[in-house]
């Protein structure tokens, strides 16, 4: 067993002080990572507290299924900006699969819809598919872009959602996030949508869906069951005679597709709570550091020490915040970068046979659905859809 020393530990206090102004130095850099770039598309109003609503009771025929695909993560191709804009790559991709894990969450909560699944990829035969972009994440600020379409074409939502974290938000429960907020906001904004629909028009949304699943197993078969008008707009000009059996193998393919990502989102969740200690603690201290930050500069410009009040002290106070932020750093690059490339394999059975699945999960997914396109075009003699 061997003790940790401290670098402060080893050298005189004389010394201590320059060389902990050096480090300063460095975590300066890292806590204008939390500040806000000078990026219009960032600079929105804050959802601010929200309350999530919660429907008491909600009857079938106005539910949709919501498919949330895995959010783009927002990583810019030049990786040089990487640093400067406080971004983690292999952190910033788990971001992006376990943030439609927690909107997930708040939408079941809303008691608002039916089943709601994370989807490893988009899905335009989705009742309701939610797409997003993450645009900023650190402890300070969340700022994401969401997208919202039936699967008529119909736009619900675009726009920009950006909340701000308070000490208050720290430290996170037990299964909470100091972003709630702006996950409850989503979930408002998209039931307030759907209420302004009625019976009928929910009915359309979830035939072209079916119709439009069936049109990706079959084009030929299917195809001719909807028209697109000019402004990209769904609409299912006739239906299937009630009982058609190739329907009915449509409707099997889709339950088994669905089971898979059932299973995909059991994986999600654990991801999410595997990291979600680490992850807030991260957050945490990237914040305080932030603050520090704001304080140092503010001082320096007036002149004064470093350091509330110049104690050093104080200055090892916030060296010691910055070495926690690079510790939790450290341990989340590995744990994302775990889970990014070491997905289990998942088994699967259809049509009597079993199947065994590996690679991410996207890889899985998209495996899953080309193995089941081939049933399909098998035990139907047509040529499988796109």
């Amino acid at each position: 067993m061997y003790n940790r020393i401290s670098v402060t530990d080893l050298w005189p206090r004389a010394i201590a002080p320059g060389i902990l102004t050096c480090l300063l130095v460095l975590a300066a850099a890292a806590a204008r990572a939390q500040e806000l770039p000078d990026d219009p598309a960032l600079a929105v109003t804050p959802v601010g507290n929200v309350t999530l609503r919660v429907e008491q009771s909600t009857a079938e025929d106005a539910m949709l299924d919501v498919g949330l695909a895995i959010f783009d993560p927002g990583i810019p191709a030049d990786g040089s900006t990487h640093s400067k804009l406080g971004i983690f790559p292999e952190i910033r991709k788990a971001e992006a699969q376990f943030m439609p894990v927690l909107l997930r969450q708040v939408l079941l909560a809303s008691n608002a819809w039916g089943v709601v699944r994370v989807l490893p990829d988009e899905q335009n035969s989705s009742e309701l598919l939610v797409t997003g972009k993450i645009l900023q994440s650190n402890g300070s600020s969340l700022v994401v872009q969401i997208t919202a379409r039936d699967a008529t074409g119909r736009a619900w939502l675009d726009k920009t959602y950006r909340d701000i974290a308070s000490e208050r938000d720290y430290p996170a429960s037990e299964g909470g996030d100091p972003y709630i907020d702006l996950y409850r906001q989503i979930a408002n904004d998209l039931l307030a949508v759907r209420l302004g629909l009625d019976t009928r028009q929910l009915q359309a949304i979830r035939l072209v869906a079916l119709m439009r699943y069936a049109a990706s197993l079959s084009e030929d078969a299917f195809g001719s069951y909807l028209q697109q008008d000019p402004e990209g707009i769904y609409s299912v000009v006739r239906l299937p005679a009630d009982g058609d059996p190739m329907m009915a193998r449509v409707e099997r393919i889709r339950n088994q597709e669905h089971l898979f990502v059932d299973t995909v989102d059991e994986q999600y969740v654990t991801l999410y709570e595997e990291m979600a200690p680490t992850y807030n603690l991260w957050r945490q201290y990237g914040r305080e550091q932030a603050l520090y930050q704001q304080d140092y500069e503010a001082r320096a410009q007036n002149k004064e020490r470093i350091g509330r009040r110049g104690t050093f002290s104080a200055m090892e106070q916030t060296y010691s915040t910055y070495k926690q932020i690079k510790i939790q750093e450290q341990d989340l690059d590995e744990m994302a970068l775990g889970f990014n490339n070491e997905v289990a394999p998942t088994v699967m059975e259809a049509s009597g046979r079993v199947f065994r699945l590996s690679g991410t999960l996207e890889t899985q997914y998209n495996e899953w659905r080309s193995i089941l396109r081939d049933i399909f075009a098998l035990e139907t003699g047509l040529p499988a859809g796109s």
